[in-house]
């Protein structure tokens, strides 16, 4: 038997395909069934719902904002519009259908702004735009317009049970030109805000950190190339934040960016940089949140970006930039035009594999933050977990992490296709 070549290419395969179907093939199909079904935590029995768990639309709201309440041929017209502001008045007017309009009096001028089904919530609304929108000036084409606009929370008109009715109502019930934007609300992952904030957190994580890594690790890749007394050790230095186990130098970054007894904050107050009142919140601002992530995520991964183009500079043949330099080549141009091109498949690797390691990162975000302030920095993967396995939505939880799928697999299809014309 084991003369045969066949019978012993089965035996010695057999290991790696079991692993593969065990571990990987059943976890992925049973992802895609829980996915399609209402998988909840502690429910014995799983029912097919189709795509429900991916979008499910019970109504429609429409968002409007930048009300263009009035036009001018004159931009002193327009101001003078502008600055009656303090004295105008609103009042609901019957329109037909047993519908009221929503008329705004500002300097001997009437303007309907909205059509609703009652007196109460067009005078209401055309009230909210009066008093809290903030007014301004602006030229629009040949006329000078009064827009009106908020940068907090736009008028809701609605909810609406389909899109005809939607889009009647835009059409006749926002009586001045508005920008409008379609909300859906329903049970679907894609109907849930969190969600869509969570793709934005995971591209805006993923390429914000793959641009310092790259703006880091080519340079230190290039130093550590260079002969100098103890290359080796700081060869070896370099490595150190990308083999400790991310659970414990994860604990470390807590401590540092701790807004009371963080090293940072110490060394802020102490420098008389700021005062104690005023130091940075590094996981209780959003802002500063991501920062940190993207920080602690670049500190760990460039020390892999600088050690993979270090081996494809080792690789460069030292005749040829010898060559270069004799004839005449400058630092920068020896880089551009003999080191980068060289290096530049095994730069797309290390690329892929890091944009992969940055696109599932989980650890990081989780140890860091919890996906806080207020879901402010979840991604695809801890907001997978959070709703999956902390709340027990298994089918939603399910439904997000397949969503990672199709724009990983378009990434690296993208980067492979990139690369095998490099090669």
């Amino acid at each position: 038997m084991f003369e045969r070549e066949a019978p012993l290419g089965y035996a010695l395969v057999l290991p790696a395909v079991l692993y593969l179907g065990v571990f990987i093939a059943y976890p992925f199909l049973m992802s895609v069934w829980m996915s399609f079904s209402d998988a909840q935590a502690g429910n014995q029995k799983w029912t097919w719902t189709g795509w429900a768990n991916y979008s499910k639309v019970e109504a429609y709201d429409v968002l409007a904002n930048s009300f263009h309440v009035a036009q001018f041929k004159e931009k002193k017209d327009a101001e003078a519009f502008l600055a009656a502001r303090d004295k105008a008045t609103v009042t609901a007017e019957p329109a037909e259908g047993g519908k009221f309009k929503g008329v705004l009096h500002v300097a001997g001028k009437d303007v309907p702004v909205l059509q609703l089904d009652n007196d109460g919530d067009a005078s209401f609304a055309v009230q909210t735009i009066l008093s809290d929108f903030d007014w301004s000036v602006a030229k629009s084409g040949t006329t000078w317009d009064v827009v009106a606009k908020t940068k907090d929370t736009p008028l809701t008109l609605g909810e609406f049970q389909d899109r005809k009715t939607m889009k009647d109502a835009i059409k006749n019930e926002v009586l001045v030109e508005a920008d409008t934007t379609i909300q859906e609300k329903g049970t679907g992952v894609l109907q849930d805000p969190n969600f869509v904030r969570a793709v934005k957190n995971t591209f805006q994580y993923t390429f914000g950190t793959e641009l310092l890594k790259l703006l880091i690790g080519v340079p230190c890749a290039l130093l550590l190339n260079r002969k100098f007394a103890g290359r080796r050790i700081l060869r070896g230095l370099v490595v150190i934040p990308w083999v400790i186990p991310i659970a414990i130098s994860a604990q470390g970054w807590l401590w540092i960016f701790d807004s009371t007894y963080g090293v940072i904050n110490w060394a802020l107050v102490h420098s008389h940089l700021v005062s104690p009142g005023q130091v940075p919140n590094f996981r209780g601002d959003k802002d500063w949140a991501m920062f940190s992530l993207i920080l602690v995520n670049v500190w760990r991964g460039f020390p892999f970006t600088a050690i993979i183009i270090l081996a494809g500079l080792t690789a460069i043949p030292d005749e040829i930039i010898e060559r270069a330099r004799l004839d005449g080549a400058n630092a920068f141009q020896r880089f551009f035009y003999i080191i980068a091109p060289m290096v530049r498949p095994i730069l797309m690797v290390s690329l892929l594999f890091s944009v992969i390691f940055s696109f599932t990162d989980f650890n990081t975000i989780w140890i860091i933050t919890r996906g806080g302030p207020y879901d402010q920095t979840q991604v695809l993967s801890t907001y997978a977990y959070q709703l999956g396995i902390n709340a027990g939505y298994l089918g939603k939880g399910a439904a997000i992490s397949l969503f990672m799928f199709p724009i990983m697999a378009v990434m690296v299809l993208a980067m492979l296709q990139f690369l095998r014309r490099e090669v």
